[in-house]
């Protein structure tokens, strides 16, 4: 199993594709799971550069793109940058899918990730059922053509569809071409046994995020609250070794949402059940359980401090360590700031990083919208990674 980085752990950092790259050889990493943030263009030439710095960096490269719905702001960026390298932009959502399919094979990538919604999908009232109609519809004809480039699709647990609802869209598009990221946090939110699910989802798994969440009470139920990789209560190594069985060379790919408040679920407010499928009983019992020590921790605040992971110590050629620290009394409204990195925030990012460490900065104005956010909290990224012999 190789040990590498999401760029959305980056997306605030001010670097380009070749910066990120950059950084995670000099972090002594494997490679780069890549979303779109730090993409301004898909010219041919821009992306023939950043291939060849991988190579050149003995780096994996693995490309994302939002969502496969065009209805979605996820959907946005990538059909913009589309349009700039000269793609004809007015076609099916398929179409837009084959595109960014062949933005993943310029790139050199294997795989093509992508997702359906988000964590707000089922709040903001969508017919889940006929989605994951809409959703095959999509992935047949694309998966044709990933199939035909040698490419495969992998869609993300994303906290919109269930894990078992993607078992249901993989069985109906049942192509060789298509399968899952499996983002260990995102388990979370089907409050279920995070292992169960984590056996639904490894023997079709394509690649992977790694982050973690610790589960509290909240007035309304439970949230689930952002900490360093291997601090949470997921057992990332479990994980790993889980899909190590069907997969062992898996990336294993750092993702750090660290800016945003906990998220919340509120299975105590009326409708939560009409909107979200029950969990079986003892899955919920495993979050309860696990919040139960942690009722002192208060909802909205995202604590100070630093906080350490070492995980996939065993698995292998590698062991890790990240840092992250932050203010405390940090509040941010998550809906407004889902799509923040795609817009102009407030800041001037660090352009120069120590050897061993990433130090940078987030923030906003107090003009802007959010939700009683300060105006300016600073994060501290540091990962080292030691080889053993």
């Amino acid at each position: 199993m190789k040990l590498g980085v999401d760029s959305y752990t980056l997306r605030n950092s001010g670097l380009d594709p070749i910066g990120v790259l950059r950084l995670a050889h000099q972090l002594e990493l494997d490679g780069v799971l890549f979303e779109l943030s730090p993409f301004s263009s898909f010219r041919a030439p821009d992306l023939e550069q950043i291939r060849g710095t991988a190579a050149e960096l003995g780096l994996y490269l693995e490309f994302a793109m939002g969502s496969i719905f065009h209805g979605h702001l996820m959907a946005d960026k990538g059909r913009r940058l589309l349009a700039d390298a000269g793609y004809a932009t007015a076609g099916s959502e398929a179409e837009t899918v084959i595109q960014h399919l062949e933005v993943a094979r310029q790139l050199g990538s294997p795989i093509l990730r992508c997702v359906a919604g988000d964590l707000f999908t089922r709040d903001a009232g969508h017919d889940m059922a006929r989605l994951a109609e809409d959703a095959v519809a999509i992935l047949r004809e694309a998966c044709a053509a990933a199939e035909a480039m040698g490419l495969k699709i992998a869609m993300e647990n994303h906290a919109d569809f269930t894990v078992r609802e993607l078992a249901s869209i993989l069985a109906r598009v049942h192509s060789p071409a298509f399968g899952f990221t499996l983002d260990t946090g995102n388990l979370a939110f089907d409050l279920d046994e995070p292992l169960r699910l984590t056996q639904i989802m490894a023997p079709d798994a394509l690649t992977t995020h790694f982050k973690d969440y610790r589960v509290i009470r909240t007035p309304h139920g439970l949230a689930l609250e952002n900490c360093a990789l291997g601090e949470g209560d997921l057992d990332q190594v479990a994980i790993a070794e889980s899909l190590a069985r069907y997969h062992p060379e898996m990336h294993l790919n750092i993702e750090i949402h660290s800016q945003f408040a906990p998220f919340p679920l509120q299975i105590l407010q009326p409708g939560y059940w009409d909107r979200h499928p029950a969990p079986p009983g003892d899955g919920l019992s495993w979050y309860l359980a696990a919040a139960a020590d942690k009722s002192g921790r208060r909802f909205g605040i995202v604590a100070g401090g630093a906080g350490a992971f070492r995980a996939f110590g065993s698995l292998g050629e590698t062991a890790a360590w990240a840092f992250v620290t932050v203010e405390p009394e940090t509040r941010i409204d998550n809906r407004a700031n889902q799509h923040r990195h795609e817009g102009s925030p407030a800041w001037s990012p660090p352009r120069s990083y120590p050897t061993a460490a990433t130090s940078f900065a987030w923030g906003c104005s107090a003009a802007d919208s959010w939700a009683s956010v300060t105006p300016m909290r600073t994060a501290r990224f540091l990962t080292s990674i030691r080889r053993r012999e």
